[in-house]
């Protein structure tokens, strides 16, 4: 019986380190979704359905929390920390979040100034900006509409 919440819970922390410190799916989460599923299968076949979910039962109760105490901690050891991402985009290293002024164009109509081949620029609300369509050609002086802001890259659509 002991060998069995052994499988479980060693399944049961390989799932919580596939959740918690390795990256994508697969390399820690299908063994231990295997070895709960084995661990469970096996308690039900030699003991039976309620000494099975009882035994399951328990160990879940016990194991998660201390998984997830325990992995917390590891998560700060040097070792773990090659595995986890700790890159920040910040204004230091050049990163600028989009200017909240250009977010506020989606669905306001210009007029272009440039020919758009697909860039060019536009008068919006009195504003020049610097916009793109979506692959098509533009004439300059034609009515456009702001319908996408991603970032800087505002994305236009002729309204003729």
């Amino acid at each position: 019986m002991w060998f069995l919440i052994f499988l479980i819970s060693f399944g049961i922390l390989l799932v919580f380190i596939e959740l918690l410190i390795l990256p994508g799916f697969g390399a820690a989460g299908i063994p231990g979704c295997l070895l709960i599923l084995i661990g469970f299968s096996a308690a039900l076949w030699k003991f039976g359905w309620q000494t099975a979910l009882t035994s399951t039962g328990i160990t879940l109760v016990l194991v998660i929390p201390l998984a997830i105490i325990g992995l917390s901690v590891l998560r700060k050891t040097p070792v773990i920390q090659t595995f986890i991402l700790s890159a920040t985009e910040n204004k230091e290293a050049g990163f600028q979040a989009p200017p909240s002024e250009l977010v506020s164009l989606v669905g306001k109509s210009g007029k272009t100034l440039t020919p758009l081949r697909p860039a060019g620029a536009a008068l919006i609300n009195g504003n020049r900006v610097d916009i793109v369509t979506q692959g098509e050609f533009v004439e300059p002086e034609t009515d456009i509409e702001v319908i996408l802001v991603e970032g800087n890259r505002v994305v236009v659509r002729s309204l003729q």
